[in-house]
């Protein structure tokens, strides 16, 4: 199962995302505050953040760039979310370093679509089987010394 973390300081709609990533296989954590979503993003590694625009740290960054900056965040898919779907805000959290943008209230379709685009380029796809070619220390001929391969599945165990 995947992780993710919702940092929303809206109850009901850290609910309604909750329910909605919960259906489509994530197990979810949820938070209202800024400070809380960074300890628990160093704390649990989760795979998806999905980051209201309105949080921001105590020095004014928003959160999608305080996460960024934080060790264990450089490599988690970030979702900015907020009700404002205008062009220049959408450039602003790509900027921030938001892997993608959700405009309120969830649609649960699109969320779909964007965690498939999202899998697809290759930022969401921690907890689910990658294939590789590995050495399974069989020899093939005593003569040759040649090892055979074949594949075999490795990924994030959760």
């Amino acid at each position: 199962m995947v992780n993710a973390l919702i940092a929303d300081p809206s109850a009901e709609a850290r609910r309604a995302a909750s329910h909605m990533l919960e259906r489509l296989g994530f197990r979810v954590a949820g938070t209202a505050s800024t400070e809380e979503a960074l300890a628990l993003i160093a704390a649990t590694g989760p795979d998806l953040v999905l980051a209201e625009g309105r949080l921001e740290t105590a020095d004014g960054r928003p959160l999608v760039e305080a996460v960024r900056a934080q060790a264990g965040g450089r490599n988690l898919c970030l979702l900015h979310v907020t009700a404002d779907g205008a062009a220049a805000s959408i450039r602003r959290a790509i900027e921030a370093g938001a892997d993608d943008y959700l405009v309120k209230p969830y649609d649960e379709a699109l969320l779909r679509f964007k965690l498939a685009q999202l899998r697809t380029r290759g930022r969401l796809d921690a907890g689910r089987p990658k294939l590789r070619v590995v050495q399974d220390g069989t020899r093939i001929g005593a003569s040759t010394g040649a090892t055979s391969w074949r594949f075999g599945l490795y990924g994030k165990a959760v």
